[in-house]
């Protein structure tokens, strides 16, 4: 049986191409890393130290009251 040549890279194949084409049209674009500690939201960080400055309040604003 005779080997089949070695695939050139100089050769292109149009067909394989538009394959390759279509197919990376067909899958969805990859997400952009986000998930850290905070999640994905922007503004997580604000509403972290709202919630933190809400509880210190509450938290120390009676024991400061006694003393004044």
């Amino acid at each position: 049986m005779a080997r089949r040549p070695q695939e050139d890279p100089r050769i292109t194949d149009l067909r394989r191409y538009k394959k390759a084409r279509e197919q990376a049209k067909r899958r969805p674009p990859p997400k952009p890393p986000g998930g850290g500690f905070l999640g994905s939201n922007p503004r997580a960080g604000l509403i972290l130290a709202i919630l933190a400055a809400l509880v210190a309040a509450f938290v120390l604003g009676p024991f400061v009251a006694q003393f004044l």
